[in-house]
């Protein structure tokens, strides 16, 4: 069944927008076309993920190759999703697509491309060094209070933020005679559940990898007390990001904090002004000049603002609200680097610069991993120029579905292919023609004639008119999918203002949904 367009007749307000989206939702129910959104049925696919990974330590083949059907399984569960649920509320809507999407390459990455359970580590701290670790004879490693691995074999104690050797750690990991003091150790799979849980959930939200082997580039290492414990030389020096105190934590997540929370005020208070952001046509007549690059700047400014928002969220709550005191090694500092890269980087590197370093990198393993499998299919180097391609259009081509799965998810009408899809393709065309000239001046001895901060400004240049060109294709889609009618702010001061009222959130979040199985029925958004 089509739907009529969503904008007949044309709204005078957004609030309008809102009611026809609860409409159009309202009659895709009726009709059998939609199907709300239930946890805990529809979130089955990603706990299917969480409940393999919680399996204990073994190395039998069934459990080894059950992933095969099991992530099969996760992608038909997250595309069924994707076709049939919607909400009216457009950041559920926008989600439902995005994190099913994620679903899939995420499991595909530590489960696929690679294996978590076998393969990943991250870097405990454990007290106690008298204890005894009996071996696990199902796979050759200790159990207890964790699991040694070969780079735990040599280790180091801090006492007092003095590192004092241990000595080598015997093959099955016995320690030291010492109880005084902590020891960091690289921690495998645990053999107790409760210690498995904690380091299963912390691998399945930790997408950025801090803390584990499979961190990113671009992030600080582990402070020089922690590595002086592991001894592990593959680990970058500690630089001055690692020493981050809770203080000076503190001082920088709250104050970016405040200033976002303002901002987005701002913000949602001018996108207010111009239909356009209500989800009505580019050809839709803008209160301000230069609607185009209006619109794009403004863009581009309201989702960098409120994706910082919502990263500040988890340095706030796990690293100042709950501390150390609460819940100890979650709390460390060196935890939460900013998400966002200097924009000096695109001064620096224009648009590889751009997407490289300065944007989030929230997605970047997920990416890599699905061109890493891309190169070892091709068998084209990582160094190689050809494998160097292979891996910037993966990523791309990663990230293309990613964002037309969440426009397609909207109730708004939406160009998923065109828009969110065909931007993110057009990406690595633009980065590799800045470096084909770049490299074509370089061989011509022209790029030593130009002075650095010329360059500079040419990278910056290259940026902006490369975002005022094919910006509108994701800026358009973004805007029609309703996006921006979210409320960030439960209050608004300055709409409070202008008579448009001071308290924002209200409604109806969630409902209880009975369906024809018991198994589909529960909370509704």
């Amino acid at each position: 069944m089509l739907l009529p367009h969503i904008f007949n007749p044309t709204p005078t307000s957004y609030y309008d927008v809102l009611r026809q989206f609860q409409e159009r939702l309202d009659a895709g129910l009726a009709s059998g076309e939609y199907q709300p959104f239930v946890w805990p049925y529809r979130a089955f696919g990603p706990n299917l993920l969480i409940l393999y990974l919680l399996l204990p330590p073994t190395k039998s083949k069934v459990v080894y190759y059950a992933r095969y059907p099991l992530f099969a399984l996760i992608i038909y569960l997250s595309a069924d999703s994707i076709l049939k649920c919607r909400s009216s509320m457009v950041t559920i809507g926008y989600g439902i697509g995005l994190l099913n999407a994620w679903a899939v390459l995420w499991s595909a990455s530590l489960i696929i491309w690679n294996d978590a359970r076998g393969e990943f580590r991250r870097i405990e701290e454990h007290e106690g060094a008298d204890e005894k670790l009996p071996v696990d004879k199902a796979n050759g490693a200790t159990t207890g209070a964790e699991k040694l691995t070969d780079g735990d074999l040599r280790a180091r104690r801090v006492d007092g933020g003095a590192a004092k050797s241990l000595g080598s750690l015997q093959e099955h990991g016995k320690r030291s005679n010492s109880s005084k003091g902590k020891l960091f150790v690289w921690q495998t799979l645990p053999a107790t559940f409760h210690h498995r849980l904690d380091w299963v959930c912390d691998l399945v939200s930790n997408f950025r990898g801090v803390r584990w082997n499979y961190q990113i580039s671009g992030l600080p290492p582990p402070p020089a007390h922690i590595q002086s414990s592991l001894k592990d030389p593959s680990i970058p020096s500690a630089d001055a990001r690692s020493d981050l105190t809770h203080t000076d934590q503190i001082r920088r997540d709250l104050f970016n904090f405040v200033l976002c929370l303002i901002a987005l005020d701002v913000q949602k208070t001018i996108t207010l002004q111009d239909p356009y952001f209500w989800g009505l046509p580019p050809s839709t007549p803008s209160p301000f000049p230069y609607p185009r690059l209006f619109r794009t700047l403004l863009s581009v400014a309201f989702v960098y603002t409120s994706l910082l928002t919502v990263f500040l969220l988890s340095p706030i709550v796990f690293g100042v609200l709950l501390g150390p005191n609460i819940i100890g090694q979650h709390a460390w500092p060196w935890l939460y680097p900013p998400f966002f890269g200097p924009p000096s980087q695109i001064y620096r590197k224009g648009l590889a610069g751009l997407w490289g370093q300065w944007w989030h990198q929230i997605f970047r393993y997920g990416f890599e991993q699905a061109g890493e499998f891309a190169g070892r299919i091709t068998g084209w180097e990582k160094m190689s120029q050809k494998g160097m391609l292979l891996r910037v259009a993966v990523a791309f081509a990663c990230s293309g579905p990613l964002h037309a799965c969440a426009s397609y998810t909207t109730l708004g009408d939406t160009k998923p292919i065109y828009g969110s899809f065909g931007f993110f393709m057009l990406q690595p065309v633009g980065i590799l023609a800045q470096r084909a000239v770049s490299g074509w001046m370089k061989s011509r001895g022209l790029r030593a004639r130009i002075p650095a901060s010329l360059r500079g400004i040419i990278n910056v240049a290259v940026v902006v008119v490369w975002c005022y060109v094919v910006g509108p294709m994701i800026a358009d889609d973004f805007a029609a999918s309703g996006l921006w009618l979210y409320e960030p702010l439960p209050i608004s001061p300055i709409r409070a203002l202008s008579g448009d009222g001071f308290w924002r959130w209200g409604g109806r979040w969630v409902r209880w949904y009975s369906a024809d199985r018991w198994w589909r029925s529960g909370l509704a958004c």
